[in-house]
């Protein structure tokens, strides 16, 4: 009996000790202004930016509206009806018109910016000016979505842009991360599509339609065990929330120790057996996109993005870049898709060699911010302006020629 009652008094001092500490933790926290809000559960009907997508993996959430504080100028966001960040559009083509669909990943979507600062704006604005679209009204509508992979601009083709009838499809291609992403075995995320070579022929995966959002299959968007709890439990204790960060933030050095050396790779000859399978499914991809759009009667080119290393403006930089990662060429990605491009028939706009010349002739960087990487990461206004106008007189200079040879 004594046993049990001193057994009982221990466990009673124990778990009281226990949410002694607890209670006292939670107050220090908020004291100290410690806090960590889980993201909303993706059920959640003011989830304000993402949806889950049955095609895609993930697409923006129809006129959502948010404040972007990450890389670049804080500003409003707002996608349009259908889900673009972009003005608001028509599905039916109007009268007289000349659309372009841009598909792309988060440099095209040009969050960073104004909408009205980015590439396929100031694209839009130039092709006004273009003799072989006057008295027609210019129409580029942005499909682009941050993180997609060329797989991903396959299905946004498939399951929503062609819906608008486009005259041109644009692949805007960053050869920075688009190759992982295609190929599961480099990419930490599994709630995309994928697509796996099978007879030889390229097989949609869309096994990422079975897997819980919130489950750890997602690295990509940085869950925590924690969030298998009920989300009202994460979002009202601190300790929970302090716990939870440091977990996120060890996977997240995780990743970045991983990417450090993938991301560089796609700058050389593929070093190893995963690498050679994603550049051969990527370029695989690329055709099969070139050839349902050209089947449908639409043209198509693809737009190589600059990396912010190849445009560095000072080329000492630069070269000391090349030489403590040991790459010969530094348009190694461009040539090899401008070479696939010859093969297979369709026009590769490689833009890192105009905007290098650019950028050391006047020394601005066109990439980076002041509250993120100098002359590092996505365009800025600068090189979102360059940009457009370069894929703007691409597009003018291939109607013109089009326009010559329908005359003779």
């Amino acid at each position: 009996m004594k046993y049990l009652k001193s057994l009982l008094v221990n466990t009673s001092l124990i778990f009281g000790s226990l949410i002694l500490a607890v209670i006292f933790g939670e107050i220090a926290l908020r004291v100290a202004g410690i806090k960590y809000p889980p993201p909303l559960p993706p059920d959640s009907e003011a989830l304000a930016y993402t949806v889950k997508d049955p095609y895609r993996g993930w697409s923006p959430r129809p006129n959502a509206k948010t404040v972007w504080t990450g890389e670049g100028e804080t500003s409003e966001l707002k996608m349009n009806a259908f889900g673009m960040r972009d003005y608001e559009r028509t599905l039916e083509k109007p009268a007289n018109s000349y659309r372009v669909a841009i598909l792309g990943d988060s440099f095209m979507e040009a969050l960073q910016v104004p909408l009205e600062k980015t590439a396929a704006s100031i694209m839009q604005s130039q092709l006004k000016s273009c003799s072989a679209l006057k008295g027609k009204t210019v129409e580029v509508l942005n499909f682009s979505v941050q993180g997609y992979g060329t797989a991903q601009q396959l299905m946004t083709w498939r399951h929503h842009a062609q819906k608008f009838s486009p005259d041109l499809v644009i692949l805007g291609f960053y050869p920075g991360n688009d190759i992982r992403n295609n190929y599961r075995p480099l990419e930490h995320d599994h709630l995309r599509p994928y697509f796996v070579e099978k007879n030889g022929q390229l097989v949609e995966d869309l096994s990422f339609i079975n897997l819980n959002p919130n489950s750890l299959e997602r690295d990509y968007y940085m869950f925590s065990k924690l969030d298998q709890l009920p989300y009202e439990l994460v979002a009202n204790s601190r300790i929970l929330q302090l716990v939870r960060q440091a977990e996120i933030e060890s996977k997240r050095r995780q990743l970045e120790k991983d990417y450090k050396q993938t991301d560089i790779n796609f700058y050389k000859e593929p070093p190893d057996e995963n690498w050679k399978q994603a550049w051969k499914i990527t370029e695989q991809l690329v055709t099969l996109l070139k050839n349902e759009v050209t089947t449908k009667g639409k043209d198509f080119m693809v737009v190589m993005v600059s990396d912010s290393f190849q445009v560095q403006p000072d080329p000492k930089k630069r070269q000391k870049f090349m030489q403590a990662h040991e790459i010969k060429d530094i348009f190694y990605p461009d040539q090899r898709i401008y070479d696939l491009g010859q093969r297979e028939g369709f026009s590769v706009l490689r833009l890192a060699e105009p905007l290098q010349k650019e950028a050391e002739k006047t020394g601005v960087c066109l990439h980076g911010f002041k509250n993120a990487e100098a002359c590092g990461g996505h365009w800025n206004r600068e090189g979102n302006r360059l940009a457009g106008e370069l894929i703007a007189n691409q597009v003018c200079q291939q109607l013109m020629s089009q326009s010559s040879k329908s005359q003779k």
